[in-house]
């Protein structure tokens, strides 16, 4: 795991963030969608449509088995990597 992880994460986090890896990756989206949107200032509506489609579009080729994930440790270990750090 990441050492800013440790520093900057509360008890409850931890618990929330444990339950939620323990999701399926259809409720995983569904909870990381609802996060971003609940964060979101109000935004171009046209740009909003356009990403609804797009992240339901993913989510149908993920479903139908026509895109390939990648765990999220992974991804992570990439973008620090890429950072230098």
């Amino acid at each position: 795991m990441r050492h800013w992880y440790f520093r900057t994460v509360t008890p409850e986090l931890s618990e929330i963030t444990e339950k939620a890896l323990r999701l399926s990756q259809g409720e995983q989206l569904t909870l990381a969608r609802t996060l971003l949107e609940s964060n979101e200032a109000s935004g171009d509506s046209g740009v909003d449509a356009a990403w609804e489609q797009e992240i339901e579009r993913r989510i149908q080729m993920v479903d139908a088995g026509l895109a390939k994930g990648r765990p999220f440790a992974d991804v992570l270990r990439d973008i620090d990597r890429q950072l230098g750090r």
